[in-house]
């Protein structure tokens, strides 16, 4: 025993000599930490704190203790309802923005959230990053330092899918990658108001030297006052100069052309007139350049012939003004379309036209008329294929096809049938009267006659029933009122289509050429 006293004696006090330095140690980290916090730079405000647009210069300010350069990069987190903290990641769907304060890079969250957009933009160039909430333009962004005070100003443009209230949240990252940001309090709201929303594009990939392009743009909040669609050479450019931008205002029926140094429009023309406008990249024609409202719906043809030396692949962007004079901007490309050399002489094409659609009864059958008619000599196969364009929350959406063939051979204006078709409301499980009565008479049958049967007839019966519940389900996926969309569960209520306004889009291929028209479908 006296030697385990002694070894304890001898041991107890180096221990706690090597302890006490731990501790000691850990408290000098521990304030040295304490120090660099204290000193980091720190979020103050941003302004505005609460407003509202469709557009927005936010400006965000931090200060900054020791000195400017302690500070790498500022965020901005725009977002829709999502409660921010260190362990969710950047969420998808947000508008969240970052600024590199050396280079002056600015950078995007991608819409699946997680990481950034591959492209970029620098401050003060015609430059721009977009997702499908919001748009930041590079040549209206910048940051200014002043003593231990830094500003950074974000020019920001919003979609009508982001359109509504938002929570603004800001952050800061020092040299040594430290994140020094309180998620918790928000400095600001925004509503974005945006309303105007570019849903569909045709050819969204294409080429030629000419073409009729198919536009569709949504307003569920305001009527709308001018459609844009602009062909351009680069999807990270905001800059008009040297592209083929084209507006359509809708009260006057008004066509217009930006001119080659992307400053202002030239004088209108209008639609059907036989005149012309032109830059040097493209020239529009009043005849085949429309645009017609249809619930709350734009759709817009735009033709087009390309000028020599506009050749190359080009982004296509759309955007658009409500009648409110909200501004509805986003930089995002909707599609792409290769310019080719102009030919010496006219292209053999075609283009068509339609019947518009009124559905009195859901569950019957809609017809529209599409002419094909050829122009420049067309002679060929045009291929047809339909796309439904309408509310997104709708259960049951009309659905098309073509009848007799979808293929049709042209060689004068040749016409083909579209079918639309829409699916009534049912409560029941059960799709058409010969599954009732093969499911419930079988049933009433098997109830009668099954406690009367000896125990091996019983299993004979249940066998028979379960062939009969197969035919039954047969008859239910034959071609008895195929088209419609009926429910498969017991107890599962069919609300079928939704009343209201829908688009068909049509388009016909042959070769390279394409034309697109879009059917008006009103359901009752």
């Amino acid at each position: 025993m006296k030697s385990y006293y002694l070894l304890k004696s001898v041991f107890w006090p180096r221990t706690s000599f090597k302890l006490g330095l731990i501790i000691a140690a850990l408290i000098v980290a521990l304030n040295l930490v304490g120090t660099g916090l204290a000193q980091s730079a720190s979020p103050v405000s941003i302004s505005p704190s609460s407003s509202s647009g469709s557009q927005q210069t936010f400006i965000a300010t931090y200060t900054v203790p020791n000195s400017e350069m302690t500070v790498q990069s500022l965020s901005l987190f725009i977002t829709d309802g999502v409660a921010l903290d260190s362990g969710s990641g950047w969420a998808a769907n947000e508008c969240i923005l970052n600024y590199t304060i050396g280079s002056g890079l600015i950078q995007m969250v991608q819409d699946a959230g997680g990481a950034f957009l591959s492209n970029s933009a620098i401050a003060g160039t015609d430059q721009t990053v977009s997702n499908s909430q919001c748009t930041v333009l590079a040549n209206l962004s910048s940051v200014n330092i002043s003593g231990n005070v830094v500003t950074v100003s974000f020019y920001v443009t919003f979609t009508a899918a982001f359109r509504g209230p938002k929570q603004l949240y800001l952050s800061v990252k020092n040299q040594q990658g430290d994140n020094n940001t309180n998620f918790v309090t928000q400095v600001g709201s925004y509503n974005v108001t945006a309303s105007v929303s570019s849903i569909f594009v045709s050819p969204v990939s294409g080429s030629g030297s000419e073409q009729t392009f198919t536009t569709v743009y949504s307003d569920e909040a305001n009527p709308v006052k001018s459609v844009f669609f602009n062909l351009k050479s680069s999807a990270n450019n905001t800059s008009a100069a040297n592209a083929c931008k084209l507006r359509y205002d809708l009260a006057t029926d008004d066509i217009f052309l930006v001119n080659d140094a992307g400053t202002r429009y030239s004088s209108p023309i209008t639609s059907g007139s036989t005149t012309l406008l032109s830059n040097s990249q493209c020239t529009v024609y009043g005849v085949g350049t429309s645009a017609t409202v249809f619930g709350n719906y734009v759709v817009g043809y735009f033709s087009v012939s390309f000028a020599a030396g506009f050749e190359g692949e080009k982004e296509m962007t759309m955007f658009g003004e409500d009648e409110t004079g909200t501004f509805s901007f986003n930089n995002r490309s909707v599609g792409t379309y290769t310019v080719r050399s102009p030919p010496s002489t006219e292209t053999p094409n075609f283009r068509l036209t339609n019947t518009a659609v009124s559905v009195a009864q859901v569950g019957v059958p809609a017809i529209s008329t599409i002419t094909i008619t050829p122009q420049g000599g067309f002679v060929g196969s045009v291929a047809l294929t339909c796309t439904v364009i309408g509310r997104a929350a709708t259960a049951y959406p009309p659905t098309c096809a073509f009848g007799a063939s979808s293929t049709i051979s042209v060689a004068a204006e040749t016409t083909a049938t579209l079918i639309v078709n829409t699916t009534p409301a049912a409560a029941a499980a059960f799709g058409n009267s010969l599954q009732k009565i093969l499911v419930g008479g079988g049933s009433i049958i098997v109830a009668a006659l099954f406690p009367m049967l000896p125990f091996r007839k019983r299993s004979q019966m249940l066998l028979c029933l379960l062939a009969l519940a197969t035919i039954a389900g047969a008859v239910g996926c034959s071609a008895i009122n195929s088209r419609a969309i009926v429910p498969t569960s017991p107890g599962a209520p069919n609300p079928g289509t939704t009343a209201g306004d829908y688009i068909v889009a049509v388009t016909g291929t042959s070769g390279a050429a394409m034309a697109t028209t879009a059917v008006s479908v009103s359901v009752k």
